[in-house]
């Protein structure tokens, strides 16, 4: 069966131009509505090692010590452990992404009404359940650089998802540096994510239900979702 793939090319990436999150209702799906999701470029950092369980080994010998025989079972990744930095310290981003709650300015106060801080959640508040993660880097082609992709002979973007990432704040130091809004999780399938939380999956069929995956997005798909970067919360579109 000969490639499918776009172009005769060896593709690298590169970089790590947006990450998106959003937050997952109590069914897996994408919550709608007011302060469900967060884009942004100010992704400082960011890791994904899977949780890996070893297969069994069966290896038994006879009563002199020899092995009889060998017999190994297939390893399978179980998760992603997920750790990451954003340099901004965004309240609306932080409840995206942990739950707790935003801090609103005091009525007659300077910022009346409007985000001034983050409280995270207690032990004893309901669990959130997750958020759907996605981290956009550039596509390098084989001696062309990032020249290859501009006329879509391959897709110049690949986003990177995590389907249900379950995220908890970070250590944090006080110090005379600049200081960076960090977080750690762990990320498994989702197989309620459909078309995903902004209707763009790229990919024929529904987002595939798995801890990891990256698909391609072309230089139109990449702008419209980068228009979307900026400080504060949004709210994600009705599912298609």
């Amino acid at each position: 069966m000969p490639s499918n793939l776009p172009a005769a090319v060896n593709v690298g990436q590169i970089n790590a131009c947006l990450f998106r999150v959003a937050r997952l209702a109590s069914d897996c799906t994408p919550e709608q509505g007011d302060c469900s999701g967060y884009v942004t470029a100010g992704l400082a950092t960011f890791s994904s090692s899977p949780d890996i369980e070893e297969g069994t080994r069966i290896e038994p010998k006879n009563t002199c010590g020899d092995i009889m025989y060998t017999y190994e079972a297939a390893s399978v990744v179980k998760r992603h452990n997920l750790t990451g930095e954003l340099f901004f310290f965004d309240p609306e981003a932080a409840y995206v992404l942990f739950g707790g709650s935003v801090l609103l300015g005091a009525g007659g106060g300077s910022y009346a009404g409007e985000a001034i801080g983050w409280a995270s959640p207690n032990y004893t508040d309901p669990q959130t359940n997750g958020v759907y993660l996605e981290i956009i880097t550039t596509a390098i082609g084989e001696g062309a650089g990032d020249c290859q992709g501009a006329d879509g002979t391959y897709p110049p973007y690949i986003g990177h998802i995590w389907g249900k990432a379950k995220l908890t704040i970070g250590d944090r130091s006080f110090e005379e540096d600049a200081a960076r809004l960090t977080f750690t999780g762990t990320a498994t399938g989702n197989p309620s994510l459909y078309d995903g939380p902004w209707n763009d999956y790229p990919a024929a069929g529904y987002v595939a239900n798995t801890p990891y995956q990256w698909v391609g997005y072309s230089q139109t798909e990449f702008e419209t979702i980068l228009a979307d970067a900026g400080p504060g919360c949004a709210d994600l579109p009705t599912a298609s």
